[in-house]
């Protein structure tokens, strides 16, 4: 379609979807540099029923006020501008958008619309650390256009939804491809026209393009790339599918390098947040699943995908090895949302560590079946057993390699917790083969940032190459939290969950004849400190 349809449905749109006249009037109001409250308080007062919904959300949970507010002018000081400017737009939408549409198709709508605004302003807060108001009205109403289109196509496009719904795909894109734009262009277009500001019309018109974004200017960039990661967090939440952890993951990362325990507190906010919200604007939501639940959930199925897949690569035939492992390379690249299921990252370290999505050459180990194949081609699977002498050897190697590219090495040693204790419990065969199954986990956690090399029943070391202390004691953190949570999860576990106890020792820059010895030395006393502690942590050292 062309743009002239676009146009068609926008005017079409501008003559059937006007806000009420006192709510235009207050967008108008709160539009100006200067706001007056006294006309502001006398345009509100014209429509009693908008007056008490007011008075109604000051009163509520979301203020925790200690006593009753009766009175409009110390409601609105309270509220201020921009939330007040929220409010009157929710609580008066056009009611020719919402009539005629099915109770269920409503309650999806406006489910998915309150996760995402509450979303847009939370990471607002916490992420971008800038006021979440803009990107608070902007998320509650950049799917507008959504009820547009089922007003005007009716069947047609409900039908287009449920099947995106069910069975997966890019809603945007797909309208796109269909129409020729996308409902949020629509929405832009209906904001325009009620009088928004020219900054959140072209906030909600953005496309979810990172590199698109990457062009604009800082300031222009930011509500755009908050109202990405909002839109994928309800979509995560509402169609609770495991393989949209990755994609938030992968795009929290790169617009702001979010962790996994950042995105933990985000949804856990979410719980209390989006139900008060909905309560003031009195929606009726559905039941749902717990959002902590959803993630747990969606972590307990990647890490199974992923050991399911290493098992059962470990027994296909070495003919067929080298177009597993490179399928398997692939499914390593998946699991990144494993990586930030467990641990920290910041900016720096994902763009040093994990921008290209490709497990480096150069920070590979040769794989080997257990017979001694031959590496084979496309992405390693990076993990063997090795003994004490051996790692001294792959050790010294990475010393050479990091003097010569002149970069960081660090070395993790990581050993079970009460090793004879849990054998006792689940049986010494068990424990070798729940670190075999845990080894795969971790290799796919770190995603080619270090080499898992299982030295024992009970030990392992991971040697990141060209990896500063503290990228790497967060890489570490993630796996002793792995090995407890994923443990816990096991048949052969009995519920009894692993806890590791690790060492992280770092040499900067490795000087020439290092006696790598050393580096080994320094990461063993760490990990005795903490088994002295009590275990299941990680202490770290830089040694030069």
């Amino acid at each position: 379609m062309t743009s002239s349809v676009l146009d068609q449905f926008a005017n079409r749109s501008r003559q059937l979807y006007s806000l009420p006249a006192v709510a235009m009037q207050v967008v108008e109001l709160t539009n100006q540099p200067t706001v007056d409250t006294k006309a502001l308080k006398e345009c509100i007062e014209n429509d009693p029923a908008l007056t008490t919904k007011i008075l109604r959300v000051v009163n509520s949970s979301l203020f925790g006020l200690s006593r009753q507010v009766t009175d409009l002018n110390q409601a609105l000081a309270l509220i201020g501008t921009k939330p007040l400017k929220l409010l009157v737009l929710g609580f008066s939408l056009p009611k020719e958008l919402l009539t005629g549409v099915e109770a269920e198709v409503l309650q999806r709508y406006w489910r998915r619309t309150v996760i995402k605004a509450v979303a847009a302003r939370e990471l607002a807060d916490t992420l971008w650390q800038v006021s979440g108001d803009d990107a608070f009205i902007a998320g509650l109403l950049q799917d507008l256009g959504v009820l547009v289109l089922i007003q005007d196509l009716g069947d047609t496009y409900l039908a287009f939804l449920e099947r995106i719904y069910n069975d997966g795909g890019d809603l945007l894109a797909l309208e796109t491809g269909t129409l020729g734009f996308d409902h949020a262009i629509l929405s832009a277009r209906l904001l325009e026209h009620w009088g928004l500001p020219e900054s959140i019309v072209r906030d909600v018109r953005q496309p979810f393009d990172i590199e698109a974004l990457a062009n604009l200017s800082d300031p222009a960039q930011v509500v755009p790339q908050i109202l990405h990661m909002a839109d994928l967090v309800a979509e995560f939440l509402t169609r609770e599918r495991a393989s949209q952890l990755n994609e938030l993951i992968d795009v929290g990362g790169r617009y702001k390098g979010i962790s996994i325990d950042e995105l933990e507190l985000l949804i856990a906010s979410l719980e209390t947040k989006v139900p008060q919200l909905a309560d003031v604007l009195s929606l009726s939501l559905p039941n749902e699943t717990a959002y902590s639940t959803i993630l747990s959930q969606a972590y307990a199925q990647l890490c199974d995908a992923a050991e399911t897949a290493s098992l059962d690569l470990m027994q296909t035939p070495q003919t067929e090895m080298n177009a597993e492992c490179l399928e398997f390379g692939d499914l390593l690249q998946q699991a990144q949302s494993l990586q930030g299921e467990i641990g920290q990252f910041t900016e720096s370290q994902r763009t040093v560590h994990t921008s290209s999505n490709v497990v480096r050459r150069d920070s590979a180990v040769i794989a080997r079946d257990r017979a001694g194949a031959k590496e084979p081609a496309g992405n390693p699977i990076a993990v063997h057993r090795m003994s004490g002498p051996t790692l001294l050897g792959n050790v010294e190697s990475a010393v050479q390699s990091c003097r010569q590219a002149r970069h960081a090495l660090s070395l993790a040693l990581l050993e079970l917790d009460h090793a004879d204790t849990v054998a006792m419990h689940i049986g010494t065969s068990q424990v070798g083969r729940t670190m075999d199954r845990l080894q795969f986990v971790m290799q796919a956690i770190l995603e080619g940032e270090g080499r898992v090399i299982h030295m024992d029943n009970s030990r392992f070391a991971v040697v990141f190459e060209g990896c500063d202390r503290q990228p790497a004691v967060d890489f570490t953190r993630q796996l002793v939290r792995c090995a407890r949570k994923w443990s816990a999860d096991q048949p052969t576990t009995h519920g009894h969950a692993l806890s590791l106890s690790a060492g992280v020792a770092t040499l900067a820059m490795p000087p020439k004849n290092f006696p790598t010895q050393e580096l080994i030395d320094a990461a063993e006393r760490c990990l005795h400190g903490v088994q002295l502690s009590g275990g299941d942590s990680v202490k770290s050292i830089d040694i030069y």
